[in-house]
């Protein structure tokens, strides 16, 4: 059974999340999990940086970097971290998802532009 990982030990969801095992964990799933599945082709993106991409989007509501300042884990709020962790977990399960996550990160950069 996979070990569960406590992302978070503090009150405050504002604060700059800055745990070390919280960015290995979103890394992971960025930049080894996720391309690894990609490679079956049934997702619609198959880079870290696009997983990335998503994630942020997805956890900000809108292109991540209009709103939070790089690199994001240094400077997003906790609770959107987690959001993102959230994010590249349910894409990791679900292709389908992750063509959904997709579609929206993609109208938040068309809608700014």
């Amino acid at each position: 059974m996979p070990q569960q990982i406590h992302l978070f030990t503090a009150s405050d969801p504002d604060s700059p999340a800055t745990s070390p095992e919280c960015v290995r964990t979103m890394e992971r799933l960025a930049e080894e999990v996720l391309p690894a599945k990609a490679a079956s082709g049934n997702y619609p993106v198959r880079f870290d940086h696009c997983f990335k991409r998503i994630a942020y989007d997805m956890a900000v509501g809108a292109k991540w970097d209009a709103e939070v300042a790089r690199p994001f884990y240094e400077h997003a709020s906790r609770e959107q971290v987690r959001r993102a962790v959230d994010v590249l977990r349910k894409m990791a399960r679900d292709p389908a998802r992750a063509a959904e996550y997709n579609r929206r990160s993609l109208r938040y950069r068309t809608a700014g532009a």
